[in-house]
């Protein structure tokens, strides 16, 4: 969201900070609604802050069902398991974009970066992670929670896909695919599919 609106409370820094000051979750609902609770803050926080914990108890502060409802509708598909079927690395290639699902990859991210860092090296597939190996979220999770969008979700795609250069996506969040597909006008397949293809001719 801080892209989006260069606006220092659209952060998670700047969330923590005004709550840690006195801010009611009121004063703060757009930027609370728009936190996508992917888990990067609290990687990069120097100070190790649970700053995803903090903005969660502001979003029940606000809306006491809003983190279960948003969970319910696109919960967080661990698909690790899946990523490191040998298989894979035939299926994968250099026309690949592969997205991570960041909330299960950040929350068990030094365990997790290395294998991926792997995948991408071995099959030349862009993948969704900056510079500093976090999984960009592209904020799709957002659509189905029935609050008013505070999110541009297609500006969040269009950023993470600009300058990318592939010709199929994969993805490890089924939640992902409709919305990419209509954006990108490219196939779409989820990884279970895409090893379960493969397995079915086997």
């Amino acid at each position: 969201m801080w892209l989006q609106k260069r606006d220092v409370t659209f952060s998670a820094q700047g969330m923590a900070r005004a709550l840690q000051n006195g801010a009611q979750p009121q004063d703060l609902a757009e930027p609370l609604l728009s936190c996508l609770l992917c888990g990067i803050c609290d990687l990069i926080c120097p100070e190790k802050i649970d700053l995803r914990g903090m903005i969660e108890n502001g979003l029940r502060r606000l809306d006491p069902d809003l983190v279960a409802r948003r969970a319910a509708a696109c919960p967080a598909e661990d698909r690790f398991d899946a990523s490191r079927d040998p298989v894979l690395l035939q299926l994968l290639g250099p026309d690949d974009f592969y997205v991570i699902e960041p909330r299960s990859f950040h929350a068990h991210h030094v365990e997790r970066v290395a294998h991926y860092e792997a995948l991408r090296r071995r099959t030349g597939c862009g993948m969704n992670l900056d510079l500093h190996r976090m999984a960009i979220p592209t904020g799709i999770e957002h659509l189905g929670e029935g609050q008013v969008q505070k999110l541009d979700v297609k500006q969040q795609i269009q950023w993470l896909l600009k300058g990318r250069t592939f010709a199929r996506i994969v993805v490890e969040s089924r939640c992902d695919q409709a919305l990419l597909a209509e954006i990108t006008g490219k196939p779409v397949v989820h990884i279970s599919e895409l090893i379960g293809s493969e397995n079915a001719h086997a």
